[in-house]
């Protein structure tokens, strides 16, 4: 699992049984993540607290919503960030950019600059409602990549500050 050395955490603040005991906390207090997949949110939906789960990255969506859509999107939703360890006080884990792979957005046009015919706005409000996504706020940087986590398919970046 992608972000295995804190679920064993996650699971005792549940009272759950903890994973094997040779999992422990990674040694840096921030590692960062691309690509986290469904059965990895599917997990993490699982055993994250609710606190947890109702945290954002500033005005992204919150990381339950976020996890959600990943989670029943089939790989057509991945996300990236960042964990902060449970060696610092503020422990958590951030989403700053989720991709979206639907190949029915694909036709929408982005530009850079935002200038005449640009359809980011568009393409946001058709995810946000698609996948319930809860921001406080549209994305603030959305581009078309071809992750290689995502096996080379084209999709959309929506990111975060």
């Amino acid at each position: 699992m992608l972000l295995a050395p804190w679920v064993p955490s996650a699971r005792s603040s549940l009272h759950r049984a903890p994973a094997a005991a040779s999992t422990v906390a990674p040694a840096e207090d921030y590692v960062p993540f691309r690509g986290l997949d469904t059965a990895t949110a599917r997990e993490l939906l699982s055993v994250l607290p609710g606190r947890a789960l109702s945290d954002r990255q500033n005005r992204a969506p919150s990381l339950g919503a976020l996890l959600a859509a990943c989670a029943s999107a089939d790989g057509s939703v991945r996300l990236s960030g960042y964990g902060i360890g449970p060696q610092r006080e503020d422990e958590r884990l951030s989403v700053e950019a989720v991709w979206v792979g639907d190949t029915d957005l694909a036709e929408y046009k982005v530009d850079e600059r935002h200038g005449p015919g640009c359809q980011c706005d568009s393409l946001w409000q058709a995810v946000a409602r698609r996948y319930r996504l809860d921001a406080q706020d549209g994305p603030d940087e959305v581009l078309r990549t071809r992750p290689e986590w995502a096996g080379g398919a084209q999709g959309w970046r929506l990111w975060w500050d």
